[in-house]
């Protein structure tokens, strides 16, 4: 092989080490995409409600800031709307999972650079729904952005067990901070959640 040959493989080589080594560099650098730039991007904000806990109102806007995709989970037997029954019907999900049958299909994780769980606190725990979907899919989740919403109420006794829940549940995925509230002022939310996406940090890798 001549000299020069020799020479322009030498240099082709080096070009896509270089280039590896850029991208490696780039897709590894942190960012704030703001609310701006996640609006660009497929997000998908999956959650439950129930007994009018504020947990829409807050993915009303969620999905208003940034178009993201909503899928509510339900129970393929509807709760009941007596408050005793209902209370009931949570005690025995809690107490097996198991027991939780979602009405929902097949929901395609993959699609989504970010995923947002939003749950009430129910007795001091997720609600039993999203525990479920959540236990069925974790490691579907490896790997990817992940955030969760929990709305609260000023009396609610703890809601450390939910959050340690979503936190060790998800520890797979590149979890970003939580969005964790007991307002209902619509106008509040809107800001409270405007600052959130503000100061959510990503890898640029991490929306490709």
């Amino acid at each position: 092989m001549d000299k020069k040959k020799l020479l322009f493989i030498t240099i082709g080589i080096l070009f896509i080490f270089l280039f590896i080594i850029g991208f490696l560099v780039y897709s590894h650098q942190t960012f704030k995409p703001g609310v701006k730039n996640l609006a660009k991007e497929k997000i998908g904000v999956i959650y439950c409600s129930y007994n009018n806990d504020g947990v829409k109102d807050i993915v009303d806007i969620i999905s208003k800031k940034i178009k993201a995709e909503v899928i509510e989970l339900k129970p393929a037997v509807p709760y009941p709307t007596n408050k005793e029954e209902f209370s009931k019907r949570i005690d025995v999900e809690n107490a097996d999972i198991g027991k939780v049958v979602l009405d929902n299909g097949v929901i395609d994780l993959r699609k989504y650079k970010l995923i947002i769980f939003a749950t009430p606190v129910l007795k001091n725990k997720t609600c039993p729904v999203l525990h479920k979907f959540i236990d069925e899919n974790s490691t579907r989740v490896a790997n990817k952005p992940v955030a969760a919403v929990v709305r609260y109420e000023k009396t609610d006794k703890d809601i450390r067990e939910t959050l340690d829940y979503l936190y060790y549940r998800l520890h797979d995925g590149k979890q970003k901070p939580n969005f964790i509230t007991f307002s209902r002022d619509k106008k509040q939310l809107e800001y409270e959640i405007g600052l959130w996406f503000d100061e959510m940090e990503f890898e640029r890798g991490d929306l490709r």
